[in-house]
């Protein structure tokens, strides 16, 4: 009788339990955070059209050159948003008469600026992040382990001195 006693008291202390269910209520388990240093943003170049205005100042430009024809002939005009020009021969010669008109030329420049939206932010933006990792065990869980083990250590102990006595 005393022999199976001690079996079941053996059997008893070095089976294990399962108190996870148990364990998780009281005490839930603390999710490990980790930050990271790194920050992902896409490049983005906005490309800008650039409209550059052009001055032009009028000038008049007056030529004549000697020509075998006996005949006048009336002037010839023509004229368009640029400029006048009158053409005619009087007393054997040719004579041209140009006059180009002032305005502004708008001219356009493709992709003149370029906008690069990534570097921008990132040295206007820029922060350096720290990697923390956080790990946390309850204290619940170390003192069972050493409780448990301890326990398991003195039934041996027990077990070895009652085997001794009754041998």
């Amino acid at each position: 009788m005393k022999k199976l006693l001690f079996l079941l008291l053996s059997i008893l202390l070095l089976s294990s339990c399962a108190p996870c269910k148990r364990l998780t209520k009281k005490c839930p388990p603390v999710v490990i955070k980790e930050r990271y240093d790194s920050i992902i943003v896409k490049d983005t170049i906005v490309y800008k059209d650039k409209v550059i205005p052009v001055y032009i100042k009028g000038d008049t430009q007056y030529v004549e050159k000697p020509v075998p024809v006996a005949v006048n002939i009336a002037p010839l005009k023509l004229e368009n948003q640029y400029a006048l020009a009158k053409a005619w021969v009087e007393n054997t010669k040719l004579k041209l008469w140009l006059q180009t008109k002032e305005q502004v030329i708008n001219l356009r420049v493709d992709s003149a600026i370029q906008i690069a939206k990534h570097w921008e932010y990132k040295w206007r933006n820029e922060k350096q992040v720290e990697i923390i990792k956080e790990r946390y065990i309850p204290k619940l869980y170390k003192y069972a382990l050493s409780f448990s083990i301890i326990i398991v250590l003195l039934g041996i102990g027990w077990g070895y001195l009652k085997a001794r006595k009754f041998w």
